[in-house]
């Protein structure tokens, strides 16, 4: 009896050591990432409704009358192109107004400097208000959504999106891993939380709800972060090996037109490109996003047409025309697409949760911000193991504790933050995008620091929530101080996004007093705390 109950356990052993390795690797894994796999997730939350940001922080600068006579467009880009030194060697492209932001926006690549005919030039983005074609603003200037956007892609860093692959690479690992670790309780604990337990069965029964309940939404992820920020790697393998350096052939291939025909230096009248414009904004089911012009003015010219098709799904398409005799050059249209670029399309489209209505992008939200939970979770989770650990330094719990704390509550203050600041500051500010940028990276640096130096976690965190529900709470408040009578127009005419972030913001500052409200109760209550378990 006692020789099979042995053997047993030497059976078992393998298999049980396999799963600690697992474990291990999973936990260790999931705290190295856990700071910009958060930053990742949180601003992706907040990217998801990026059109109602850009709505809510402009649009109140500068109200629209939708009811009025629109400029047409050939005027309003050949007044820019008289006003700007604009090097028609260069495409110029103009993005076309939509529901929720209604100015057109023109890129002019300038004039390059004597001596720097091999560098890009400055590139000059208007925000053009289209019933009288003045320039109102920099596109630039009003900084926020793109700003959040970009640390959700890259982390406003040169290199940064592969830096984001290889965390969703690592992700991808955590997840699988995660699987595996827990693939005998997976269902039959698939809703259990131990309420009556200690806090780390509390905590660890959070994660693995969370884990499990978004895995098919963490694992999309993951995935299309890898096909977006670690498929230039495979492009360069492919045109190195496969392509003998012939790139453009590889962008054929892979669904993408290039047309980089000379100039003849022979000028031409422009009236029938945007008459195809024209035609093409009155096709049926068909929303124009893009014009771009190739050798604008000359008779080489090109107009390149892109949109999206609103009948199918995920399906964006795309026409280049010869302006001179308005030939058709190419497209790409539902009967006529790229296997894989329309695989990339579909991915994205899913990626960014635009397939549907509001609703879903809320789902989404949702979903990203229990996966930021799952985050902080994880770590309090590594936190209160290696307290009671001999083999793990003072120092690393100390760095673990305080990017948890500084970093990932950090990061919802200094967002908060960046909100105010652009709605306080003014429109015509110089420079307004770098104090936005300014402004959030020193309120992050400034959280990061005091959690360092601040030894009672849980009150420094409710201090963390009642500032960002100041901040919040302010913000609404100079809104209305602001452009009351603005918001109330826009809203009359449909521009729902502004009072739409308002409405989160009050969500979000119901939320934070809620968990303020939680973490004021008696330690002995308190199941979420950052204090070292003994």
């Amino acid at each position: 009896m006692n020789t099979q109950s042995m053997s047993a356990r030497a059976i078992k052993s393998p298999q049980s050591q396999w799963v600690k390795n697992l474990t291990e690797s999973h936990s260790w894994i999931g705290v190295i990432i856990s700071p910009l796999l958060f930053l990742i997730f949180w601003a992706g939350a907040v990217t998801l409704f990026y059109e109602e940001v850009k709505q809510w922080a402009v649009v109140p600068q500068f109200p629209v009358a939708l009811e009025q006579n629109q400029v047409p467009l050939q005027q309003i880009v050949e007044d820019k192109l008289a006003q700007h030194d604009f090097d028609y060697e260069e495409h110029l492209m103009v993005q076309m107004p939509s529901e929720h932001d209604p100015y057109y926006k023109v890129f002019l690549d300038l004039v390059r400097e004597e001596g720097k005919q091999d560098e890009h030039g400055e590139v000059v983005s208007l925000l053009i208000d289209p019933n009288s074609g003045a320039s109102v603003a920099n596109r630039d200037d009003f900084f926020l959504g793109d700003f959040i956007y970009r640390l959700h892609y890259d982390l406003n860093l040169p290199g940064g999106a592969y830096l984001i692959g290889i965390i969703s690479l690592f992700f991808f690992f955590a997840l699988v891993s995660g699987v595996f670790i827990h693939a005998k309780k997976l269902f039959k604990h698939f809703f259990l939380y131990r309420n009556d337990k200690n806090r780390r069965d509390q905590l660890l029964d959070l994660h693995n709800v969370v884990g499990v309940m978004t895995l098919p939404f963490t694992l999309m992820y993951a995935i299309s972060g890898l096909v977006f920020n670690l498929a230039i790697v495979y492009q360069i393998a492919f045109v190195v090996f496969i392509y003998q350096g012939d790139q453009d052939t590889l962008f054929k291939d892979a669904g993408f037109t290039l047309f980089d025909e000379p100039r003849i230096e022979q000028s031409i009248d422009m009236t029938r490109a945007y008459e195809i414009v024209e035609q093409t904004r009155q096709r049926p089911d068909f929303y124009l996003r893009n014009v771009i012009f190739y050798n604008y003015g000359d008779e080489s010219a090109i107009i390149q047409l892109r949109g999206n098709d609103l009948a199918h799904f995920s399906q964006k398409d795309e026409f280049f025309y010869r302006v001179k005799t308005g030939e058709l050059l190419n497209k790409t249209d539902i009967e006529n697409y790229n296997v894989f670029r329309k695989g990339r399309e579909i991915i994205a489209t899913l990626h960014f949760g635009d397939f549907a209505g509001v609703d879903v992008r809320v789902v989404y939200f949702i979903l990203s911000i229990a996966i930021c939970a799952m985050i902080v979770i994880g770590n309090m989770l590594w936190l209160d193991k290696r307290t009671l650990q001999q083999n793990v330094s003072q120092r690393t719990i100390s760095v673990v504790r305080g990017l948890t704390l500084g970093g990932c509550g950090g990061l919802i203050v200094a967002t908060t933050v960046a909100f105010f600041v652009e709605r306080v500051l003014p429109a015509g500010m110089q420079a307004r995008a770098d104090y936005l940028i300014a402004s959030f990276i020193l309120t992050l640096v400034m959280a990061i620091v005091l959690s360092y130096s601040i030894s009672n976690k849980r009150r420094y965190l409710t201090q963390m929530i009642m500032l960002s529900c100041l901040v919040l709470t302010a913000t609404i408040a100079a809104d209305w101080y602001l452009f009351a009578s603005e918001i109330i127009q826009l809203t009359r005419q449909g521009f729902y996004g502004i009072v739409g972030v308002e409405i989160a913001m009050l969500l979000m500052i119901i939320s934070g007093l809620y968990i303020v409200r939680k973490l004021s109760q008696s330690p002995s209550q308190q199941a979420l705390s950052l204090q070292p378990v003994s």
